[in-house]
């Protein structure tokens, strides 16, 4: 089973990632994988991690409805369909806003700043 590299961490999966494979994990989905293998070993993940994780698998599944908007725009040749983005790109906003948070939140918690 192939191994990718996820910032300090090596993780298992059934296929390397690569950009031009619609099969492969994404780097959102690798996260969520890592986030399984670290509790499986019996390591402590924070829970900001967590909340992080879910928020980049929702704002990656708004990604791809405004892709597919778009998409469909054009072969319907209406704007309709691009009207529905406006509120996933807000709501990619709200979570890249609380993702930072999220980050801030756990750069101040002493037990995982190192000293």
């Amino acid at each position: 089973m192939p191994v990718t590299r996820v910032g300090y961490f090596l993780v298992r999966s059934e296929q390397r990632p690569t950009m031009s494979s619609s099969t492969s994990l994404s780097n959102v989905a690798l996260g969520r994988k890592l986030i399984e293998e670290l509790r499986t070993m019996g390591a402590a993940v924070p829970e900001e991690f967590v909340r992080v994780q879910d928020m980049l698998e929702a704002v990656e599944k708004n990604s791809m409805q405004v892709a597919a908007n778009i998409a469909e725009a054009r072969r319907d040749k209406s704007h309709a369909r691009l009207k529905g983005n406006e509120a996933l790109l807000k709501e990619q906003s709200d979570l890249f806003e609380k993702i930072s948070a999220s980050y801030k939140a756990l750069a101040t918690n002493e037990d995982w700043v190192k000293k």
